[in-house]
């Protein structure tokens, strides 16, 4: 790749002596060298690419790395993360157009530029968009709609009727739209309640792999646009999750909990049902959520608080041993000065 498309990307300046220098991929820069762009994104690696062998390196503006040809821009991480897209190889693993064994019912519209592979299953009035991709063990099942440009890996499951949007990648070993975890209690017994909503993801989101998603029971599950969820993460009936939200894995996030705009959720969150997480908050991991949320707040704990206050609790609880011995040390001396006081009326004279 010609390092004048990279810069190109980044929206940065380039010597345009440069702009024909073949780059074979982005690396890190212990192991970099002279075909390859690297990146500074914290400053104790300033020293590490000084000492690489990259000759390109992004870095952020007005810091530029000693003895190298730089690009600079607002930030470097995120640059970096559009330099390995134009790395990544997203070719099918598998023949096709259509593998010979995928399993197409005749009422299903498959894009002329869409990928499905070997033992997939598309059910009835499914419908796949162009360019999309799906690998092996698939199971889009009746009236499923999968839209342009998507990713489905290998052993995915996209139950009944769910709409997946445009350029949405879904890992292996994802369930989207099973039954909802719905039920009445009645005598002691329980009654199930059926599902009838569906799942909607909507464009550019990311579905970690053996992630579950259920369906809504009377309303729809809803993933918004570019949300990234995790590995391993529960999402149960009616939940929505406000666009541009990343949630890391292990979290569970019980029914009808409804999850803002920018929200950031740390591993093995817990949100119990039926409650608001507001706008551009954050949960830090191992959270229990059992409340709202304000918009912008930053939680931690569980049961969650403000995250200054349960530093200041954590910090606090540092010193209770020596509180303790503090307070049993003043337990003792009121005690001993209650005995010296009973003494002293003993003593009295009465007059």
């Amino acid at each position: 790749m010609k390092l004048s498309r990279i810069a190109g990307e980044l929206g940065c300046p380039l010597d345009p002596t440069f702009g024909d220098i073949d780059i074979r991929c982005v690396a890190d820069p212990r192991e970099a060298d002279e075909g390859v762009v690297t990146f500074v994104s914290n400053p104790k690696y300033q020293a590490l690419a000084e000492q690489s062998g990259a000759r390109f390196v992004i870095v952020k503006k007005g810091k530029p790395v000693s003895g190298k040809t730089c690009l600079e821009v607002d930030d470097p991480y995120a640059a970096f993360a559009k330099v390995a897209q134009l790395f990544e190889d997203t070719a099918p693993l598998f023949d096709g157009p259509v593998h010979p064994t995928a399993a197409i019912d005749p009422s299903a519209q498959i894009h002329l530029t869409a990928f499905v592979g070997p033992f997939s299953v598309i059910g009835r009035d499914c419908a796949i968009g162009a360019r999309t991709v799906l690998g092996a063990h698939c199971v889009i099942e009746n009236g499923s709609v999968v839209g342009e440009d998507c990713r489905i890996d290998s052993g995915v499951v996209v139950r009944r009727n769910c709409r997946i949007g445009n350029r949405v990648i879904i890992q292996s070993g994802a369930i989207i739209g099973s039954e909802g975890f719905g039920n009445a209690r009645e005598g002691g017994q329980w009654i199930r309640i059926p599902s009838f909503g569906k799942v909607i993801i909507e464009d550019g989101a990311e579905i970690g792999a053996c992630t579950t998603i259920d369906r809504g029971t009377l309303e729809d599950t809803v993933i918004g646009k570019g949300v990234k969820l995790d590995n391993l993460i529960q999402v149960a009936h009616n939940v929505r999750i406000g666009e541009h939200s990343a949630v890391a894995a292990l979290t569970g996030i019980a029914g009808s909990t409804h999850i803002g705009k920018r929200v950031i959720v740390g591993g093995q969150a817990g949100f119990a049902g039926h409650n608001e997480v507001g706008d551009d908050s954050f949960v830090n991991a191992q959270s229990g959520v059992g409340k709202d949320v304000p918009a912008g707040a930053k939680v931690s704990g569980s049961p969650c608080r403000d995250f200054m206050t349960l530093r200041r609790i954590e910090a606090a609880q540092l010193h209770l041993p020596e509180a303790l011995k503090e307070i049993k040390r003043l337990g003792q001396e009121l005690a001993d000065l209650q005995a010296a006081a009973e003494k002293g009326k003993e003593t009295a004279p009465e007059l």
